[in-house]
């Protein structure tokens, strides 16, 4: 759903802004951010209808007027949705996504847990980030829209607090051995010279048995609006509930084993550019996009960084073939004693024949295939066999040689991911058994 996609965006950003002494209260997919509610003038009937119950969740209600005011907000986030699904399904949706954040609030009052003012201020800049508004402004954006700021804020606490709740209840499931960070390092360094893929996608969870062929539903439907010329990117960002959603759906890169073997079997099917059909997991259904196909390597050969030097030797006019090839010989010689840059421009400064130039910095990308291939395979600082070009003769010498960042991620890179997949994978468990535990009466 749009507010789904909105919600995990907001929940990424906060990677780098929410922490908590142990984890970072962005991790993980783990709640449900905002609701903002609009506070009607209701005439008596429309106060009828206001007042109407749309569910009941354990002791509490979710009113038609809490449905109507979460369609509002859907129709500013992604005004598109309300015109691609029908509302009575739309509708079906947004009320199963209340009824989950009224347990998670029901949750977080049970455990007592209390959110920072300094929390919910970053969580204002981060709603702000995410309009694209100038700091201290939402304020402004609330009034303009019709939002009640009270109950913005009120749900702020709950997500947050909702997502405290689920680092709380699983602090020891969390921990991420030194053991298992090697693990996955040893295993990328394993597939070097490998194929791997990159996959964009769209994740429509199950939270709940009773929901599954809703949602499998759903999935098709998407799976034909994309295959009937549907941007993927836009229903990515829209619809799916993950963190990639934030990224236009973009997964990033999977080596062959990294994902579920009905994954893998899936992407193995199609070709680059094509989408999956709706595939079944345990934790709900998915669409995959193979966007690219390559061979693994430790780091981007071409974007390697070079600093080149040209030496060229002139020849006097009077050499014919005989002389050229008696002189490149005398050069080669010369030049298999050079062992650095230094040595070879201080043999320009004394011989006037040779002169150095210094021709800049390269990518190996940028280069001409010939002079990609001189330059892939030379040392630092050693020449490469001279070549006669008309009247002189000439070389090229890498002087420094740069890699690009590798492909194989730091420690903190690993752990920060595994910790976002375990929080990711007990927040959806949690939910679900709470679910599964509660009293959940829908009246519409």
């Amino acid at each position: 759903m749009g507010a789904n996609s909105f919600i995990y965006e907001i929940i990424n950003l906060m990677k780098t802004n929410l922490k908590t002494k142990k984890l970072s209260l962005s991790f993980g997919h783990i709640a449900i951010f905002i609701l903002m509610l609009l506070s009607p003038q209701a005439t008596e009937s429309e106060e009828r209808t206001r007042l109407s119950i749309a569910a009941v969740v354990n002791d509490k209600i979710i009113t038609a007027s809490d449905l109507q005011k979460r369609l509002k907000l859907i129709s500013i986030i992604s005004p598109s949705q309300i015109s691609r699904i029908k509302t009575r399904q739309l509708q079906k949706e947004v009320l199963n996504q209340l009824i989950n954040e009224e347990l998670q609030n029901q949750e977080v009052i049970s455990l007592k847990i209390k959110v920072s003012e300094r929390e919910i201020d970053n969580a204002k800049h981060l709603m702000e980030k995410r309009f694209k508004l100038p700091r201290n402004t939402l304020n402004k954006f609330i009034i303009k829209n019709k939002l009640d700021y009270n109950d913005v804020i009120s749900q702020i606490k709950t997500s947050l607090g909702w997502t405290l709740a689920v680092q709380r209840k699983f602090s020891n499931y969390l921990k991420v051995s030194d053991e298992e960070v090697a693990e996955v390092i040893n295993r990328l360094r394993d597939n070097i010279g490998k194929e791997r893929y990159l996959i964009s996608e769209i994740f429509l969870p199950v939270d709940y048995t009773d929901n599954e062929n809703e949602v499998r539903a759903r999935a098709k439907k998407l799976h034909n609006t994309i295959k009937s010329g549907a941007d993927f990117r836009k229903v990515s960002r829209e619809y799916s509930a993950t963190g990639s959603a934030m990224d236009i759906g973009r997964g990033g890169w999977f080596l062959t084993g990294q994902l579920s073997p009905k994954l893998d079997l899936a992407l193995q099917k199609i070709k680059i550019g094509d989408i999956t059909s709706p595939i079944k997991t345990n934790s709900g259904f998915h669409i995959l996009k193979l966007e690219k196909k390559n061979v693994f390597k430790e780091f981007d050969e071409m974007k390697v960084k070079v600093n080149l030097i040209e030496t060229r030797i002139k020849l006097s006019k009077s050499h014919n073939n005989s002389n050229s090839q008696k002189k490149l010989n005398i050069l080669k010689n010369s030049l298999s004693k050079i062992k650095t840059c230094g040595e070879l421009e201080k043999l320009s400064l004394i011989n006037e024949a040779y002169t150095t130039t210094n021709l800049g910095n390269f990518l190996v990308g940028e280069l001409s295939s010939k002079l990609r291939e001189i330059v892939t395979q030379s040392k630092i600082g050693i020449p490469n066999n001279p070549t006669k070009q008309d009247s002189e003769i000439s070389t090229i010498t890498v002087c420094n040689r740069t890699t690009p960042p590798s492909n194989i991620p730091d420690d903190e890179s690993v752990l920060r991911n595994l910790r976002g997949k375990k929080i990711e994978s007990m927040a959806r468990k949690y939910l679900r058994n709470l679910r599964q535990r509660a009293f959940v009466e829908k009246r519409l």
